[in-house]
């Protein structure tokens, strides 16, 4: 086998590429395949020169100029690829080209020499090929061969006919088609128009459908001719022809436009729909000349829908509210359930008033399940007004107006004003709705209603009640303001509606006040208040209760706005009040006064009240020292001495300072009312106090005068005393033992207490020593040391009163001493009776240390040490006294 050679020639490359030289300047296919073979044998032969026939080593770059082409012109191919060869060259090129044609003739007789056989064969099976074919295909029976053919192109010239000439039919169809179509092409549009109004009313597109029925039937009318040609020398079945076919069209535009008038008059029944859509739907049927009035059939079926909504609104509302209140309200038979449910939710609103967010915890509190049913109530019904009425209005105004006026006149005799009568009776129905379920009346006729809405939540406590009254009052604020704004010419009945609502919402509130009032004290536990000593923190919750109340009522009334702080001080914006509301407030606030100071007595009964413990921290001089010291909250008389020291502070600050308060916030005086409010404070304090201090006083008092008028006692003949009966010691322990209390309790108390005391008692001993008829000199100074002794240790707290019946008991003593003989030596009896008066001091000392006067602990004050200066001027007064009694 010989070597496999890989070159490629130029003229190989060029062949398979189509191009005539290697370097192309343009796009260019060569057909090579119409070349000689032999010049293409030669040239695909040729490996010297690089394609050079010559052999030279020219270089061919076109087609044009090889030597296999047959447009090849020597002289071209010369002055292309030797433009400077010399003659020797061209000499010795044709030498070179003539061996390579022998060689290669040579090389094609050597490839016949060894074919040869082959070329034989193939001439032996050719010419038996052909005498086969003779006898069979090619025979004259056959014709040839065609005749096989010829059935063929027969039998498909029968199918063809089969086939196409259907179609050539449909295609003379169609030219027809083509030509009526050429015809209608101008009246397209009137053709396509039922169709055309059915696509713009399913789009909504009702304006666009009016053009087009406007312009169809403006066609229809003028040009009926343009719409349907008919040739010229028609006859009249054709003119028939052409009505009937345009009747039947415009047949179906009526019918089409029949629906749009009944979607369009359902449409301006329906709610919901903005002003805009309902002013073109009723525009459009207007436009339409339909057989009902769209405007009027607006507003009856709008109105009856907004009344009928209302209606319902409320009907479900109520439903609800008697659902829920039968559902939340608790068991109020047992006799002091009532009390005790409002103890528990007043506990908490107070406390929760302290916080940062007390309108959360208020807003929860008893009842709040029905508040907010009664207020979902309202605002249902107030919305549907407010989103209805202002779009009814609006229509209404633009009819009154003159605007969707028909074309041609209607035989409805209805007047344009009837659709505000429509608009207020809305608005009447509204007002109706609320009258009837709050029980409204009329605020000029200064009355109350004794009725109290039923539907009103029974265990719901006053601060609750002020908070959900005031957001209903809101909302109805809200939509009256909206109403308002419409001009609708019923200023006076939504005026009269909000000042109805705000006299019956101070009603229902001053109901809730004053029931709660009434059960106020249940707070009062005795628990004492860090920052007003001696008092009970049950002060601070009856000054929340009553600024909170008095806040939300000014807020009812229109005093002040809404946003407005919790205190009566804090108002952000005033606003004038009738006198009515006025009024009702100021009574409200001072007979919620009197209901909780009566209140105030049952905590002094001898039963434990509710919400009592069985004991508690003191307030007293324990809680001063910083200690802490457990007293008997069940004992009334330590009930009542809290009570006391708390009507101190209600009488000295509290109740002035809240009535302060109310007169700032009216601009008004009520000077008259606070003079008798003070005095009946003054009268139940006192009161309080005389029950307090009048039963120690008796004690005490029957001690001394048990011991004065002692049946075994001779004051005329008892010797001179050497020392002080017991009588005197047991009342004077009896006051140490009141002084503790009072003490222990409430220190506030503590003089007013013991000056009260030792007033009684010095009366009750001057009375007692006007019974003794007369006196020796033993009966006199023992009387002198026994009161002088009880003068002393009560120093501190003889109060002027009791000095000038102590002093004047001094002087019954002596006047009703009688002088007798050997009764000289008076100075020494004197002495005697000073060093008993003395000795008795010392030795009683640290029992009665709770009547001097208390020191600092970093030492003696000016105060004290004057005070003390005062005592020992009293004793040397004292002992003159005694001097000047037994003179």
């Amino acid at each position: 086998m010989g070597k496999i050679n890989f070159v490629a020639d130029e003229a190989s490359i060029l062949k398979a590429y189509k191009l005539s030289s290697q370097n192309p300047t343009k796009w260019e296919e060569v057909d090579n395949d119409l070349e000689d073979p032999l010049s293409n044998l030669l040239s695909s032969q040729s490996s010297d020169g690089e394609g050079d026939p010559l052999g030279l080593g020219g270089v061919i770059e076109h087609m044009s100029v090889l030597v296999s082409s047959k447009s090849f012109d020597p002289k071209a191919f010369l002055s292309a690829v030797h433009p400077n060869a010399t003659y020797q060259d061209l000499a010795a090129g044709i030498q070179h080209l003539q061996s390579s044609i022998d060689a290669r003739s040579e090389a094609v007789r050597i490839l016949v020499e060894d074919n040869f056989d082959r070329f034989v064969a193939v001439k032996a099976s050719t010419d038996a090929l052909y005498a086969e074919m003779r006898e069979g295909l090619l025979s004259d029976k056959a014709e040839f061969a065609t005749r096989p053919l010829v059935d063929l192109i027969k039998r498909s010239a029968v199918k063809a006919n089969q086939v196409f000439l259907p179609v050539l039919e449909n295609n003379a169809k169609a030219q027809k088609l083509r030509t009526t179509l050429s015809v209608f092409e101008r009246s397209r549009f009137f053709f396509n128009l039922p169709g055309s109004l059915v696509e713009s009313i399913e789009a909504g597109r009702y304006e666009a459908a009016m053009r087009q029925y406007n312009k169809g039937k403006f066609m229809l009318d003028s040009r009926p001719d343009q719409l349907f040609p008919v040739e010229a020398g028609g006859n009249a079945g054709s003119m028939a022809r052409q009505k009937r076919i345009l009747d039947k069209v415009w047949a179906n535009v009526d019918k089409v436009m029949g629906e749009m008038k009944a979607l369009l008059l359902a449409r301006v029944q329906e709610p919901g729909r903005s002003v805009e859509e309902m002013e073109r739907a009723i525009e459009i049927l207007l436009e339409l000349n339909a057989s009902e009035d769209p405007i009027w059939t607006y507003f009856d079926s709008q109105h009856k829908h907004i009344m009928d909504r209302m209606s319902t609104a409320c009907r479900t509302g109520v439903t609800n509210i008697d659902a829920m209140k039968s559902r939340t309200t608790p068991d109020l038979s047992p006799p002091n359930a009532l009390r005790q449910v409002l103890g528990a939710q007043l506990q908490v609103c107070l406390a929760a008033l302290e916080s940062k967010a007390p309108e959360v915890v208020v807003a929860q509190a008893g009842g709040h399940e029905v508040w907010q049913a009664i207020w979902d109530m309202v605002k249902n019904v107030s919305e549907v007004m407010v989103s209805s009425l202002p779009n009814f209005w609006k229509i209404s105004k633009s009819f009154l107006e003159g605007k969707f006026k028909r074309v041609r006149p209607s035989s409805s005799r209805r007047s344009a004003s009837q659709c505000r009568q429509m608009a207020l009776d809305i608005i009447k129905l509204y007002i109706s709705l609320l009258s009837e379920f709050f029980i409204l009346n009329d605020v000029l006729s200064n009355s109350s209603t004794t009725t109290s809405p039923q539907h009103l939540p029974s265990h719901s406590n006053s601060l609750t009640t002020g908070h959900w009254l005031t957001k209903i009052l809101g909302e109805v604020q809200d939509c009256v303001t909206e109403i308002s704004a419409l001009d609708l010419g019923e200023g006076d009945l939504v005026k009269g509606l909000v000042e109805s609502v705000r006299w019956r919402f101070e009603d229902v509130l001053v109901r809730s006040w004053m029931r709660d009032a009434k059960h106020l004290y249940v707070l009062e536990s005795f628990t004492p208040d860090p920052s007003v000593p001696s008092t009970t923190l049950y002060l601070t919750h009856f000054e929340s209760f009553m600024r909170h109340l008095t806040t939300s009522a000014f807020k009812i009334a229109g005093g002040i706005s809404m946003d407005s702080g919790s205190s009566v001080l804090r108002v952000t914006q005033q606003n004038a009040m009738s006198p009515a509301f006025t009024g009702k407030i100021v009574k409200v606030f001072l007979d919620a006064i009197y209901t909780v100071l009566d209140g105030m007595v049952v905590l002094v009964a001898e039963e434990v009240p509710p919400g009592v413990a069985s004991v508690s921290v003191t307030a007293g001089a324990a809680e001063r020292e910083g200690k802490q010291e457990l007293i008997d909250l069940r004992d009334s008389n330590t009930r009542l001495l809290l009570v006391i020291s708390n009507f101190s502070h209600l009488s000295g600050s509290l109740i002035p300072g809240m009535l302060s308060q109310l007169e700032s916030a009216l601009g008004a005086s009520v000077e008259g009312e606070r003079k008798t409010l003070m005095e009946a404070v003054a009268k139940l304090d006192k009161t309080f106090f005389d029950g307090y201090v009048k039963p120690k006083a008796a004690v005490v008092a029957a001690i001394l005068r048990e011991g004065i008028l002692d049946k075994d006692m001779d004051w005329y003949d008892t010797p001179q005393p050497t020392e002080i009966r017991p009588y005197m010691y047991m009342a004077l322990m009896g006051l140490v033992e009141i002084h503790a209390q009072i003490s222990r309790v409430a220190e506030n108390l503590l003089e007013r207490g013991m000056n009260a005391l030792v007033e009684d008692i010095a009366q009750v001993a001057l009375l007692s020593f006007k019974q003794v008829k007369r006196f020796g000199m033993g009966g006199m100074l023992c009387a002198t040391l026994e009161i002088e002794f009880m003068h002393q240790s009560l120093g501190r707290y003889v109060s002027p009163p009791a000095a000038k019946t102590l002093a004047e008991l001094y002087t019954k003593v002596s006047q009703a001493y009688a002088r007798r003989p050997g009764d000289e030596n008076l100075q020494g009896n004197l002495n005697s009776v000073k060093r008993t008066l003395g000795e008795s001091r010392r030795a009683t000392g640290i029992e009665y240390m709770c009547f001097r006067a208390p020191k600092e602990r970093s030492g003696k004050g000016k105060k004290d040490e004057d005070r003390e200066r005062g005592t020992e001027r009293g004793k040397e007064r004292d002992g003159r006294s005694v001097k000047s009694t037994a003179s």
